[in-house]
């Protein structure tokens, strides 16, 4: 939906599982590397379900750095992620959309729409680094106000448009001076 809108996203593929561990053809995992149709994602890699419901996202790290993989979830307390050092291979009991990792800095970038023509973000730490939320004395996740260029207040503008939403939410991940 996003790229019929001209919006940007990481590289991806697609792997569509009709039962669990079911054997694919076009799909072939290596140490350091899983290849879909194709198309090879090296580690580190994202792994994210198709069911929009599933907040268990993963990324699968290079042996180079010791491996593992990071599991990211919806927060729990002060956690938000967690690091796995003995998994090294990808899941195989569902359908999964893999995609290139995308170096942040650190930050994750939360957008709200109110409409196509009013944006709001703001940015916290990424539970990518530590898992940790940060919190004020209130116990409140620290969240930064954000101001977004004008091509991501476009963005904005087509994602609200895209989903026909007029109060919509979505995370914006600003990596190496583009974003997507």
């Amino acid at each position: 939906c996003l790229e019929s809108y001209g919006i940007p996203v990481p590289r991806y593929a697609l792997v569509n599982r009709e039962k669990p561990y079911q054997e694919l053809d076009y799909f072939v995992e290596e140490e350091d590397f899983v290849e879909v149709h194709g198309q090879r994602f090296w580690k580190p890699f994202v792994e994210k379900p198709i069911h929009g419901d599933d907040h268990r996202i993963m990324i699968y790290y290079p042996s180079s750095a010791g491996g593992g993989m990071k599991e990211l979830f919806r927060k729990v307390g002060n956690r938000s992620s967690e690091f796995h050092p003995e998994v090294r291979r990808v899941r195989r009991e569902s359908s999964y959309i893999y995609e290139e990792f995308m170096p942040t800095g650190g930050t994750d970038v939360k957008v709200y729409t109110v409409g196509p023509k009013y944006a709001h973000a703001e940015a916290r730490k990424s539970p990518v680094v530590d898992g940790v939320v940060m919190r004020n004395p209130d116990g409140k996740e620290i969240r930064y106000p954000v101001l977004l260029t004008p091509n991501e207040k476009q963005m904005a503008r087509e994602v609200c448009i895209a989903f026909r939403q007029g109060v919509c939410g979505f995370d914006l991940l600003r990596c190496e001076g583009r974003s997507y």
